[in-house]
C-alpha cells in the first residue's frame, strides 16, 4: 500500500514579509525628502511612517507565524497517521508471515507422515489403506495449490498488476461445473446442497476463471461453518438488469459487530477461530470482494449466530439487443 508523502510549502504571505525584511532599500514612495534638522513635523511624520510600516509588517507577521503554527499542526496530525498506518501494516505483514506459515506447515506435515507410513512398510500389504492414505494426501496437497493460488490472485489483484481478460460468459455454465465438486465436499461433512437456477440465467461480462474461484469461495464457506445435517441453498436468477445469486446456509453465523471486518484480509469470526474446530486463514471473502468489485458487482452479507448466513452477490447483465 503507498502512504502520500505531504510536502511542506512555504506561505505565499510568509515569503513576501522575509522579501521585504531583507530588502535595505526602501523604495521612493516610501521614504519622504530629508527633513530640516530645526523641523519637528517632519521627524514626526517619518517616524509615524515607520510606525505604521512596522505594525503593518508585525500584523503579516503574526498572521504568517499562525499560518506556520496551522501547517505544522495538519503535518503532525498527518505524520501521526502514517505512522500508525505504518504500525499496522507491520503488524499485517508479520500476521500474513504467520498465517501462511501455519496453513502452509499443516497439510505438508500431514502429507510427509503419511508418506513416512507408507514408504516404512507398516501398511505393505494393506493396499485399500495405502489408498485411503495417499487420497487423504492428495486432498491436503490441493488444498495447499488452491491455498497459493488465492494469494497470488489476492496480491495480483490489490496491486493492480492482473490485467483481467474479460469476455462474455455464460453465468450457468460456470455455476453447472462446479455443482459435482460442491456436492462431493459438503457430503464428507454430511450436508447437502439444494441447487435452485432460472432457465433463462443471463450473460455476463467477466473473466470465467476468477468468477468460479469467487463462486467457490463464498459456497465452500457455507458448507465449512455448517454443521453436519445441515441444508445450503444456492439460487441463481435474473433480475431487472442484474444476474443474483443467493447462497444460504444453516451455520454458525457471524456476530453482528463483526459483518463490517469480514472482507479484512485474514479476518475471522470469533465462530471461526481454531477453538471451533474450522480451519481456514480468513482470505476467503477478502478475495471474493476484490474479485465482484473487479467485475463491478456488489456483494452483500447477512448472519445470525446460530442461525445461519446469506450471502447475496450481483452482477450487470449482459442486455440482449432486440431485432
Amino acid at each position: 500500500m503507498r502512504v502520500k508523502q505531504n510536502s511542506f510549502k512555504l506561505n505565499p504571505t510568509m515569503l513576501a514579509f522575509f522579501i521585504n525584511l531583507l530588502n535595505i532599500k526602501r523604495s521612493k514612495n516610501m521614504e519622504p525628502e530629508i527633513c530640516n534638522i530645526n523641523d519637528p513635523e517632519c521627524h514626526l511624520d517619518r517616524i509615524r511612517g515607520w510606525h505604521g510600516d512596522l505594525e503593518s509588517n508585525m500584523t503579516s507577521l503574526i498572521e504568517t507565524l499562525k499560518d506556520i503554527r496551522k501547517h505544522s499542526e495538519e503535518a503532525k496530525t498527518a505524520c501521526s497517521k502514517h505512522y500508525a498506518k505504518t504500525v499496522e501494516l507491520t503488524k499485517a505483514k508479520t500476521r500474513f508471515t504467520y498465517e501462511v506459515s501455519h496453513e502452509l506447515k499443516a497439510p505438508l506435515a500431514s502429507v510427509y507422515n503419511i508418506i513416512n507410513v507408507i514408504l516404512d512398510g507398516y501398511l505393505e500389504k494393506d493396499f485399500e489403506k495405502q489408498k485411503e492414505l495417499l487420497n487423504r494426501a492428495k486432498v491436503r496437497i490441493n488444498d495447499v495449490i488452491k491455498l497459493l493460488n488465492d494469494l497470488l490472485t489476492f496480491s495480483r489483484l490489490e496491486e493492480g498488476t492482473k490485467k483481467l481478460e474479460m469476455e462474455e460468459i455464460n453465468i450457468g455454465e460456470i455455476l453447472s461445473s462446479l455443482t459435482e465438486e460442491m456436492n462431493v465436499y459438503a457430503g464428507e461433512s454430511d450436508i447437502k446442497i439444494n441447487w435452485n437456477f432460472s432457465d433463462n440465467l443471463p450473460h455476463i461480462y467477466g473473466n470465467s476463471e476468477l468468477l468460479r474461484r469467487a463462486f467457490i469461495n463464498i459456497i465452500h464457506n457455507a458448507i465449512k461453518y455448517s454443521n453436519p445435517g445441515c441444508l445450503v441453498k444456492v439460487t441463481g436468477k435474473k433480475e431487472n438488469h442484474l444476474f443474483l445469486l443467493k447462497v444460504k446456509d444453516q451455520g454458525i453465523g457471524i456476530k453482528k459487530g463483526e459483518l463490517p471486518k469480514i472482507y479484512n484480509i485474514f479476518f475471522r469470526g470469533e465462530n471461526a477461530r481454531p477453538e471451533h474446530k474450522k480451519e481456514g486463514m480468513g482470505l476467503g471473502l477478502s478475495l471474493v470482494k476484490r474479485i465482484i468489485d473487479a467485475h463491478g458487482g456488489s456483494i452483500r452479507v447477512k448472519s445470525k449466530v446460530h442461525k445461519g448466513t446469506t450471502a447475496e452477490v450481483s452482477f450487470p447483465a449482459i442486455q440482449k439487443k432486440e431485432k
